[in-house]
């Protein structure tokens, strides 16, 4: 008797990801096109924000954020990358968007949020 399969395997979910997302066996993922997160922009005006192209052949924006108040020294640039697993998150998510507010008050710096392409739609190494 032989062991071997007829046929390819089909995909099995590996993880899923609180309903957000699914990771399957063949590295595949799928990701829920309305993930809700019940989080209020916390805008209170102490920090200015703006949208911009840096990426315009592929549609991806970043966002920035500085303190309102005027500053007479140069300010510190910040990174903030959101998580996700480059499966899912945006700049524009509350909870990303509330977090830079803080850091550009807490460290008195410009705070550069950028999104990137995400998978499925984008496998890696396309979301870098």
């Amino acid at each position: 008797m032989s062991n071997t399969t007829t046929g390819a395997e089909q995909p099995y979910e590996v993880d899923g990801c609180r309903g957000v997302l699914r990771v399957y066996s063949d590295g595949s993922i799928w990701r829920s096109s309305d993930p809700s997160f019940k989080v209020p922009v916390h805008d209170d005006g102490s920090v200015v924000w703006k949208d911009a192209f840096f990426d315009s052949t592929h549609d991806l924006q970043l966002r920035l954020y500085k303190p309102a108040s005027p500053s007479t020294t140069k300010l510190p640039i910040f990174y903030y990358i959101h998580g996700g697993g480059f499966c899912i998150g945006s700049r524009t998510w509350p909870n990303c968007q509330n977090y830079c507010f803080k850091l550009a008050l807490d460290l008195q710096a410009v705070i550069i949020s950028p999104d990137y392409r995400l998978a499925p739609e984008n496998r890696l190494p396309g979301c870098h």
